[in-house]
């Protein structure tokens, strides 16, 4: 089973880094045309909801950060740090991450064992200052510091 899930991780990754590198392309290509207008495609890889989140890759469920991707998957973790993430430097309730995230009523201690294994895959993923970024300091809330 682990070494499904790293084939998976893998293959996650390979598709966000290819992902970024036709990113890349398409806007060369619009500097070398002229054109001024932001393709369509990279408006709809950068969007989540109606606001840009550059940190978060909805397609292969990644976080990106400072040339890193790191693979989380369709689960809490991913979706935990997309809410936080959305919202940078603004602090999150509880209960807003808990309807927002887990769609329901949860105990307190689900959002801090989610808030710390997300840590530390970020860390593992050598994303540690991102990682460190997740703030929990407020009791009762959880923000991404983002300056």
């Amino acid at each position: 089973m682990r070494a499904i899930r790293e084939a998976l991780a893998t293959l996650a990754s390979s598709h966000a880094i290819a992902v970024q590198q036709l990113e890349l392309a398409i806007e060369l290509l619009n500097q070398e045309i002229g054109s001024d207008e932001e393709s369509t495609t990279i408006q709809t890889f950068r969007m989540i909801g109606s606001k840009p989140n550059s940190l978060v890759d909805p397609h292969s469920q990644s976080v990106l950060w400072k040339g890193r991707i790191c693979f989380l998957g369709n689960n809490l973790l991913f979706r935990f740090f997309e809410r936080i993430s959305r919202s940078p430097n603004q602090f999150i309730s509880y209960d807003v991450l808990l309807d927002e995230v887990w769609g329901g009523q949860r105990e307190n201690s689900s959002i801090r064992g989610v808030a710390k294994r997300l840590r530390d895959r970020l860390a593992l993923g050598g994303m540690a200052e991102l990682s460190c970024a997740i703030d929990g300091s407020n009791s009762g809330f959880y923000r991404l510091i983002l300056v």
